[in-house]
């Protein structure tokens, strides 16, 4: 039997549980990712708005952007050298939000991210050469008690800047590589998914990502909407 949405005829709910089952969503969060692309569509036809004419920057300027498989992040002994370069981390000096307090067109990006994916965490970090700063997150508890760093160590994100390119773990309690990491240990990130920041050099400055304490199947769909916001982080953070 088919579970439809108020307002739907019995065809049109069909064809949902369809194309939601298709690309491997239930329909809520099929439905639920339909909306954010549309609100960021609409948001982005806003002259009126900081975020309209933030998106109107990245509706011109940002290239297509193809589907992304899951990717395999490089072995522990790679990362050292690609996330202590000394140019990725003048890189990340350079954005100016080290230290900086956390600001609201940030966190509504943050809480756009969790909505979009149905996730309860979500985080903007810049990766330095021994820390993973957090500009701005949700999932951490109240804000007075997030922290506002965390060890290389203790965090996913500086997987994602060695990779240079989405990073999907599905369960890491069942990866080799991310296992006995501290975050999977105390059932933070037992699903993940991250997107890197890169400045117009290359050099992935952070992430956009999002985390979940159950296991996730993350589809191309999910991969896209998250690289869509995380173009707005750019934006503003290289603008």
């Amino acid at each position: 039997m088919t579970t439809g949405n108020d307002g739907f005829d019995a065809r049109l709910n069909e064809v949902l549980e369809q194309q939601a089952v298709r690309v491997g969503e239930t329909v809520p969060a099929y439905v639920r990712r339909a909306v954010v692309t549309r609100l960021v569509k609409e948001l982005a036809e806003a002259d009126d708005t900081d975020l309209g004419h933030l998106l109107k920057r990245l509706e011109s300027t940002a290239d297509p952007v193809p589907d992304t498989p899951a990717s395999t992040p490089p072995a522990a002994s790679d990362m050292p050298a690609i996330v202590t370069d000394p140019d990725r981390v003048r890189a990340v000096e350079a954005t100016g939000l080290l230290d900086t307090p956390s600001e609201p067109a940030y966190d509504r990006i943050v809480a756009m991210a969790a909505d979009a994916l149905s996730v309860p965490g979500s985080a903007i970090t810049l990766i330095d050469k021994d820390r993973q700063f957090i500009k701005s997150a949700l999932g951490f508890g109240p804000e007075e008690e997030r922290p506002r760093e965390i060890p290389l160590e203790a965090g996913m994100c500086r997987h994602t800047v060695a990779l240079g390119e989405p990073l999907l773990v599905e369960d890491a309690r069942l990866d080799e590589k991310f296992m006995n990491h501290p975050g999977v240990l105390d059932h933070t990130f037992v699903s993940y998914l991250g997107i890197p920041l890169v400045d117009d050099s290359g050099h992935a400055v952070g992430t956009l990502c999002v985390w979940d304490a159950e296991p996730r199947q993350w589809t191309t769909g999910h991969v896209q909407v998250l690289k869509d916001i995380a173009w707005m982080v750019r934006e503003r953070i290289f603008e």
